[in-house]
């Protein structure tokens, strides 16, 4: 039987991060306010700039309340993430309908690459 092959450092951090410890996301909050209109980032893209991971930082997202424009990360396919709920349960737009509005089109369902910003732009954004 073949088993999957595991990056055992990538599983280490993610454990710590989620072993009863309290990140602060102070920087993820710094880092999506400062994310302009009509731009978007994925959830890894940002965990890279922050030192986390993508599935933590999905889940504060959909938990937090406070985070600036939580509509503008996306999954690594450009996609809104088949998980994605906003913190208050009570918006009915969609992710897609606002980054719509600030002008990100979309094939389908998949957003314009080319108003995505990577690591390297998203570290620019916080002076790092």
């Amino acid at each position: 039987m073949n088993y999957p092959v595991f990056n055992w450092n990538v599983l280490s951090g993610l454990a710590k991060q989620l072993n009863g410890t309290r990140k602060d996301w102070t920087e993820l909050h710094t880092l999506l306010g400062a994310v302009p209109a009509g731009r978007w980032t994925t959830y890894g893209d940002v965990a890279a700039v922050i030192g986390s991971h993508a599935v933590p930082v999905g889940s504060h997202l959909s938990t937090c309340g406070q985070c600036p424009s939580p509509w503008r990360v996306l999954n690594a396919a450009g996609r809104v993430s088949n998980g994605f709920q906003w913190a208050g349960h009570t918006r009915t737009d969609t992710p897609a309908e606002i980054l719509g509005t600030e002008g990100v089109y979309f094939n389908g369902a998949v957003a314009d690459a080319d108003k995505r910003l990577g690591p390297d732009a998203l570290r620019q954004l916080l002076n790092v």
